[in-house]
C-alpha cells in the first residue's frame, strides 16, 4: 500500500456512534474506513465522530456537526466526505449542499475499490451490476432541477420527472442485460464443476486482506501472493495442489468479505462465491494477528449463511502467526481455537502441515480396498493413479496387487475400466 502523495485527493471520515451500541465496535468500523479510503490511496486529512442519541433523519449527522465539518474541509482543502454508514439518496443530497464538496458512504467506497480492483469482464460487469442496484432507487432528485428552473411557464415543468423515468428504464435495462450475462457465466461454471466432480475441491474463504492470496500461493507453489490492501482479489483463481493425493485437490481462492458489505455487492458476485458453494471443504483463513479477529470471524460465518455455505465442512487455518507481537498470544490462540491450524505464508514446514490436514480430510471420505489386477489389466495403471491413492502394490507371478483408497465415485469408475475386454 503507497503512502498517499501530493497530488492525492484529500478525504475527511467521519462516523456516528450511537449511545446504545458498543463503543469498541465503533473504533473498529471507523478503522476499517480508514484501511479501505488508503486503499485508494486517498489522503486523509480528518475523522470525526459524533456520538448521538439517534441518527438524524434528515442529513445523517445533525446540523451542527455539518456546519463544523464544512468548516473543516475548507480549513484543510478537503474535496471528499467519506461517511461510515450508508446514506439515503434524501440524506446524501443534504450533506453535499451544506458541505459543498462531494460525499460518499460507505458502500459507494467499496463499490470504487471494487471497480479499480476488477480485472476481468466478469469481475467488470458484475461491479457494474452492484454499482446499478445501488444507483436506481437514487435517481430521484437527480433531475429535479429541471422543474425548479420551469418556474411558473409551465412549457417544460415535468422534465425533470421524465428524464428520471427514462434514466429507470435504461438502468433497468441495463441490470437485466448484465443479469442475463452473469447467469450464462453460472451456468458455465456449474458444466465446468461437474467436470470437476472426479476431483477433490477446497475454497479459501476469509475476511478480505486475511491473506488467502499468499496462502494459495505457498500451498501450491504456483502464481502470485496478494497484495497487502483490501479487495486484492476480486477474481476466482484455481490451483492444483500436487503431491498430496489422489484425485487431485484443487484450491480457489475469491473475493474477501468485510463487516457490512453490501448486499447486492454479494449478490452481484454469486457466479464468481458459486465456487465456495460447491466446494468439499472450505479453508476459513484468519488473521491471527488482527486485533479485530473475532469480528472477522463473525463476519465471515454471516456471509457464507447469506451465500448458502455455512453447511460444507470448514477447516480454521489461523494465519499470519509470524506477525504475533507476544509468543503468549499463539498459546491464547490455541487455547481459544483448538481446532484451528497456526501458518505462516513464509514457514513451509507449518504449510506442510496445512496440506497434511487437507490430505487427511479427504482420506476420511475414501475407502481402503484391495485390487487384483491380472497382468493384461496391467494397461489401466496409469488411470487408477489419477483415480485413486495407491498404497501399496506388490507384483506376484501372475497378477499385481494394490492396496488403495478410493471414494466410491472413484471406486466405480475403477470397476468400469476393469471391466472393459
Amino acid at each position: 500500500m503507497k503512502a498517499p502523495t501530493e497530488q492525492a485527493t484529500k478525504v475527511i471520515l467521519a462516523g456516528v456512534h450511537l449511545k446504545s451500541n458498543d463503543l469498541v465496535a465503533t473504533s473498529e468500523s471507523m478503522a476499517e474506513l480508514r484501511a479501505l479510503a488508503l486503499t485508494l490511496d486517498l489522503d486523509i486529512v480528518a475523522e470525526m465522530v459524533q456520538q448521538k442519541d439517534h441518527l438524524d433523519s434528515r442529513s445523517y449527522l445533525g446540523k451542527g456537526k455539518l456546519e463544523e465539518l464544512a468548516a473543516l474541509a475548507k480549513e484543510r482543502a478537503a474535496e471528499i466526505l467519506i461517511i461510515d454508514g450508508e446514506l439515503s439518496p434524501n440524506q446524501a443530497k443534504v450533506i453535499e449542499q451544506a458541505m459543498e464538496i462531494m460525499v460518499l458512504d460507505r458502500s459507494q467506497l467499496i463499490l470504487e475499490i471494487f471497480s479499480e480492483h476488477a480485472r476481468t469482464p466478469e469481475s467488470r460487469d458484475q461491479v457494474e451490476l452492484a454499482r446499478l442496484h445501488y444507483m436506481l432507487p437514487r435517481l430521484v432528485g437527480m433531475w429535479a432541477h429541471l422543474d425548479r428552473e420551469a418556474g411558473g411557464i409551465g412549457l417544460s415543468r415535468g422534465m425533470g420527472e421524465k428524464q428520471i423515468n427514462i434514466d429507470r428504464t435504461l438502468t433497468r435495462n441495463r441490470i437485466a442485460k448484465l443479469e442475463k450475462d452473469l447467469t450464462r457465466v453460472e451456468a458455465q461454471r456449474a458444466t465446468q464443476a461437474k467436470r470437476r466432480k472426479l476431483q477433490f475441491t477446497v475454497a479459501l474463504v476469509g475476511y478480505t486482506n486475511a491473506g488467502k492470496s499468499t496462502l494459495l500461493q505457498g500451498i501450491t507453489g504456483k502464481g502470485e501472493g496478494g497484495e497487502n490492501k483490501l479487495f486484492a482479489t476480486l477474481e476466482s483463481t484455481t490451483r492444483k495442489l500436487t503431491g498430496i493425493t489422489k484425485p487431485e485437490i484443487l484450491l480457489s481462492d475469491t473475493v474477501g468479505f468485510i463487516q457490512n458489505l453490501p448486499h447486492h455487492l454479494i449478490a452481484s458476485f454469486r457466479s464468481t462465491l458459486s465456487v465456495v458453494r460447491e466446494a468439499d471443504l472450505l479453508l476459513q483463513v484468519v488473521d491471527a494477528a488482527s486485533p479485530i479477529r473475532a469480528q472477522q470471524i463473525q463476519t465471515t460465518e454471516e456471509a457464507l449463511i447469506e451465500i448458502g455455505a455455512d453447511q460444507i465442512p470448514r477447516l480454521m487455518v489461523m494465519n499470519k502467526i509470524d506477525l504475533l507481537q507476544d509468543p503468549v498470544e499463539e498459546i491464547i490462540l490455541k487455547k481459544t481455537f483448538p481446532k484451528a491450524l497456526l501458518v505462516s505464508s513464509l514457514d513451509a514446514k507449518s504449510l506442510d502441515g496445512l496440506k497434511e490436514k487437507i490430505a487427511e480430510f479427504f482420506k476420511q471420505e475414501m475407502r481402503a480396498t484391495e485390487l487384483r489386477l491380472s497382468l493384461d489389466q496391467a494397461k489401466h495403471l496409469p488411470q487408477i493413479y489419477q483415480l485413486c491413492m495407491v498404497d501399496e502394490v506388490n507384483y506376484e507371478e501372475n497378477a499385481i496387487v494394490l492396496n488403495i483408497h478410493a471414494t466410491p465415485a472413484h471406486w466405480g469408475r475403477v470397476q468400469k475400466l476393469l471391466e472393459e475386454p
